[in-house]
């Protein structure tokens, strides 16, 4: 049984998912979802065409629950065409187009190419000929499974021996899904799930805390990123009920746990969690803290009433919910300026907003006004004083005299700006 968020600041999540409906339908092109890309790990800003990775999943998923939630079938036929972008986007070896986020464009992106899948499966009974689908997910996990299994566990790349306990949790996730609607047939790939999550166990410590990355399979690093725990509680729940593994379940309780201690007050939690206890506080996300309150909701815990308002007060004019705050702080973690990837819309971090309102919403959500709002907001590029645009044009940034510094335009793949300084951290 799930827990209720807050009502009082639940009753504002009908307005926020019709608004951000909206804009991630601007984010829409040929082939998919598309928009630059911000992220901890590296930036994808010059590359903005479709990206067939982990976005897929929170689509699906959130455009199917609100369809089961309010019957309208419009969230039905989001979800179809978001599936229709999978499977024509699949490669005869059964990969994903463009599947690796902010290092796109590649494929055999992780966790994209599980993530995208377990979209599709979770989806399936929003969908016509849900057995076409079925295989396309069949067929991408297929080829997961013969690129990064190494005969003991899955490896994050091919031929480079090492784990990354979050990406297991989610092919695992995905493969239990996958299982249970083969039926019999399906039983090799519950043998792959258990091999993926008990790999997800040996690197949780007894307080709860699941390390980042086990370089050459050994030992943990030592980093313990909220966000990525977070990602670890749905499919130990999931692998404790299809498995029968009591221990799976009593590890998402112990993560759930400490997500309730390393949150600040103001609703914000931080990037890392050292094994020493020092923290990295910045950036801190605003998107992204979806999939710790999902993880809250899906646990039976209460969502924080301060997170879900901090999440819901931080939604741009044009319905986006931007990145971060703290991106010029990431190095120094000292906060100063705005900087534009904080206030970037980007859809691989709303779906997972999309995702957990979905799952929030209690009554009919009416379509959006027509027109999308301008945002522009002061900010800092690289140091340099400048102005962050996002309209119904595309996303630019100015300096003051207003040169542009950054341009994408809406429906394009590649954006222009003056050097390859943003596809940096």
């Amino acid at each position: 049984m799930t827990a209720a968020a807050p009502s009082a600041v639940t009753a504002r999540v009908t307005g926020a998912v019709t608004r951000l409906d909206a804009w991630l339908q601007s984010m829409r092109q040929d082939g998919g979802y598309g928009g630059p890309v911000a992220h901890y790990w590296q930036n994808r800003m010059l590359y903005a065409g479709p990206g067939l990775d982990w976005r897929y999943e929170g689509l699906l998923v959130g455009y199917h629950a609100l369809h089961v939630r309010t019957r309208d079938d419009v969230w039905r036929q989001r979800a179809i065409l978001a599936a229709e972008d999978l499977r024509h986007g699949q490669g005869p070896d059964g990969l994903y187009r463009a599947s690796r986020f902010e290092i796109n464009p590649g494929t055999l992106g992780t966790p994209h190419e599980a993530a995208a899948s377990l979209g599709l499966l979770d989806a399936l009974d929003s969908l016509p000929h849900s057995d076409v689908y079925l295989q396309v997910a069949r067929d991408n996990l297929d080829a997961v499974i013969a690129a990064l299994w190494d005969g003991q566990g899955f490896n994050d790349h091919r031929s480079v021996k090492g784990r990354v306990p979050n990406k297991l949790a989610t092919l695992a996730q995905a493969l239990l899904r996958l299982a249970d609607r083969l039926g019999p047939a399906g039983r090799p790939y519950l043998d792959l799930a258990r091999s993926a999550l008990d790999d997800v166990l040996r690197y949780q410590e007894p307080g709860g805390e699941v390390h980042q990355y086990a370089p050459g399979a050994g030992r943990g690093d030592g980093r313990y990123f909220p966000f990525y725990n977070a990602r670890c509680v749905e499919p130990l729940l999931l692998g404790a009920q299809q498995l029968g593994r009591p221990e799976y379940a009593r590890a998402a309780e112990r993560i759930l746990d400490l997500l309730g201690r390393w949150m600040n007050r103001d609703g914000s939690w931080p990037q890392i969690v050292y094994a020493g206890g020092q923290r990295a506080e910045y950036p801190r996300w605003y998107a992204g803290t979806a999939d710790i309150l999902y993880a809250q909701h899906v646990g039976g815990r209460t969502v924080p009433d301060a997170a879900l308002a901090r999440l819901l007060d931080a939604q741009l004019p044009n319905g986006a919910f931007p990145t971060a705050e703290g991106f010029s702080a990431q190095v120094t973690q000292r906060p100063g300026h705005t900087d534009p990837r904080d206030l970037l819309g980007v859809v691989g971090w709303n779906d997972k907003v999309l995702r957990l309102l979905a799952h929030l919403v209690d009554g009919p959500v009416p379509a959006a006004p027509a027109g999308l709002p301008a945002v522009q907001r002061d900010a800092a590029w690289l140091g340099t004083p400048c102005t962050f645009h996002d309209d119904p044009g595309g996303v630019r940034v100015t300096d003051r005299s207003g040169h542009e510094l950054y341009r994408w335009d809406r429906g394009t793949v590649w954006a222009s700006q003056t050097g390859q300084e943003a596809e940096l951290r």
